[in-house]
């Protein structure tokens, strides 16, 4: 069988150089080209077979991007994990692709990681470079199946502050994948809590945790919900030392996550330093991990008279 016209084989190796320099068998084919056409290019050296049924045109550049390129088009998958994160600039380059997969996928090669997984939705995907990818929502969720907990805190903090994901989008996936033995639920779960009002403890146990602390540490007990009258305003203090003028506020996200009551927190505390009041705030985390910190820091102000 003649070969394909020269017109066909340039709009195909034009593709190809649209799609770093590959050319997948099934586009081939349906481009015009035998089975025994693409065979024989191969051994010509023109092509380089990549993996099964993906080639390489012959003097291409051999990039990470074309790597990963080349693998997605041999599993029919999307680069997740670590070489989506690379993709999306969160996390370094991988040093080998790691591709998504459908649970059922028999895809199996030396040189690329696998990942077999039956919950991947269309909205979880995307596309960068010309090559399908999870988004960043679903990257930060994969990642936490690999990353310590340092590293994926990293990566969520970087996703949101550069616009990638949004809390309540992370969230809302994040509880619709968790479940009990899905690897890296705690891992992410854990990071989450420090920046979500849904994942945090309410109010009530982040001052009783507040409280549980200053008392360790031998620090006196403060007056709980201390109600006073600030310019015409009625305010109640979570904790307070009303001799020392000290009040100490607990930042949950449930009840200052919104502008409304951000804007209101902060005339409030104003109206407290007007007053002659000091105010210290700390956060789920800084109690949870650093109850050293907090108790000095309230000792501190507590030494301090005004």
């Amino acid at each position: 069988m003649p070969d394909p016209t020269p017109e066909i084989e340039r709009r195909l190796l034009r593709r190809a150089g649209e799609h770093h320099g590959l050319i997948s068998g099934p586009d081939a084919l349906r481009s015009g080209f035998t089975q025994s056409q693409i065979d024989r290019r191969v051994a010509q050296g023109r092509w380089e077979r990549v993996h099964p049924g993906v080639f390489r045109v012959a003097g291409s550049p051999e990039t990470e991007l074309q790597l990963l390129a080349a693998a997605a088009l041999w599993t029919g998958g999307a680069a997740s994990h670590l070489s989506a994160g690379a993709l999306l600039d969160l996390t370094p380059v991988a040093a080998r692709p790691h591709l998504i997969v459908d649970r059922d996928s028999s895809a199996r090669r030396v040189g690329v990681v696998v990942h077999r997984i039956g919950d991947v939705l269309r909205s979880d995907l995307t596309s960068l470079h010309g090559i399908p990818c999870t988004n960043a929502t679903r990257t930060c969720i994969d990642l936490g199946a690999i990353l310590s907990e340092p590293q994926l805190e990293r990566v969520v903090d970087r996703a949101l502050h550069r616009g990638l994901t949004h809390v309540d989008r992370l969230v809302a996936r994040f509880l619709q994948l968790a479940r009990r033995g899905r690897p890296g639920t705690a891992r992410l779960r854990s990071v989450l809590r420090r920046i979500d009002p849904a994942l945090a403890p309410p109010e009530s146990d982040l001052e009783t945790m507040l409280v549980r602390v200053l008392r360790q540490h031998g620090l006196p007990e403060p007056v709980r919900q201390h109600r006073l009258e600030l310019d015409g305003i009625v305010a109640r203090l979570d904790l307070c030392y009303p001799s020392a003028r000290l009040a100490i506020e607990s930042d949950g996200f449930a009840h200052h996550g919104h502008r409304e009551a951000f804007e209101r927190d902060r005339f409030r505390q104003n109206l407290l330093v007007l007053a002659g009041w000091r105010v210290l705030r700390f956060t789920w985390r800084q109690i949870c991990t650093d109850p050293d910190g907090v108790a000095e820091q309230v000792a501190a102000a507590l030494a301090v008279r005004p």
